[in-house]
């Protein structure tokens, strides 16, 4: 008769019986025979001080794992408070380079003849025909043809043109400008006419005797009623007298720097409201 064999495994249920039963009979037998139950013991505990690794290895990587998340949101949070303190870093300068414009304006004008409002400077055209420069100001703010100008300094020009929402100044060194003035303290009518250099206006028609000398201040007369009288304009340079010919060559430094604009003022004269009731 051929060799029993086991064609196919036990069922399931049959290995689990014979497992708990083997369990049982050892653990019986474990009671009459403890050193059997120092050895399991004994076997027991590798798998023991495994499992105790194990656990702790686990517990171990979670709490990195939360930590490395905790980290990675407070290095997000301090990058975006970073990001802002740098922005404000940044719009500092500016602030402080337009409060001392301000300031600036406020001491050149400690008491303006008639209302002044602030405005900004939006582009500028400084060609030598043309030099002009535009603001955000306009008729909805009452900006009208012809309004005065001032910067820290003086006179800067006049308005030109008008928008609902801007207005264009020609600027004193501008060719057209022509603004009638005197000198501080005196009487004699003349004109100081733009010639395309915003460091240097001229004074034309001046016999050759005339009493402007380097260093005369040179003020608005209030003739034609656009600019109040004693406005500063500009210092008198040279005054050249050549050889032949009828009148004095006289240029003149403006009092305001028209080649660095930013914060400007508006003013509307006291006699134009006077006029305007």
């Amino acid at each position: 008769m051929p060799g029993m064999s086991l064609s196919r495994p036990l069922p399931s249920l049959l290995r689990l019986v014979l497992l708990g039963a083997v369990s049982a009979a050892l653990s019986f037998y474990s009671v009459g025979h403890p050193n059997l139950q120092q050895f399991g013991l004994s076997l027991a505990r590798p798998i023991l001080w495994l499992n105790s690794q194990v656990r702790d290895a686990w517990l171990a990587g979670s709490q990195y794992l939360q930590g490395q998340a905790a980290l990675q949101s407070e290095n997000a949070d301090l990058r975006q408070r970073l990001h802002a303190l740098e922005i404000q870093d940044l719009a500092l300068p500016v602030l402080r380079a337009e409060n001392r414009q301000l300031l600036a304006l406020l001491d050149s004008f400690p008491t303006a003849p008639g209302r002044v409002t602030v405005a900004q400077i939006e582009a500028q055209s400084l060609l030598a025909g043309s030099q002009q420069i535009t603001i955000n100001a306009g008729s909805a703010e009452g900006v009208y043809v012809g309004q005065p100008a001032l910067a820290p300094g003086g006179v800067i020009g006049q308005v030109v043109t008008v928008s609902c929402d801007n207005a264009r100044i020609s600027l004193l060194s501008d060719l057209s400008s022509s603004i009638p003035a005197q000198p501080l303290g005196g009487d004699e009518p003349i004109l100081v006419d733009g010639q395309g250099n915003l460091q240097a206006l001229s004074v034309p028609f001046q016999s050759r005797d005339t009493k402007l000398v380097p260093g005369t201040e040179l003020v608005t007369s209030g003739l034609g009623g656009r600019f109040p009288p004693g406005l500063p304009l500009g210092v008198v340079e040279t005054v050249e007298r050549k050889n032949g010919g009828p009148f004095a060559q006289i240029t003149v430094r403006p009092s305001a720097n028209l080649a660095a604009l930013n914060t400007i003022l508006l003013l509307w004269p006291q006699t134009r409201h006077s006029s305007n009731r």
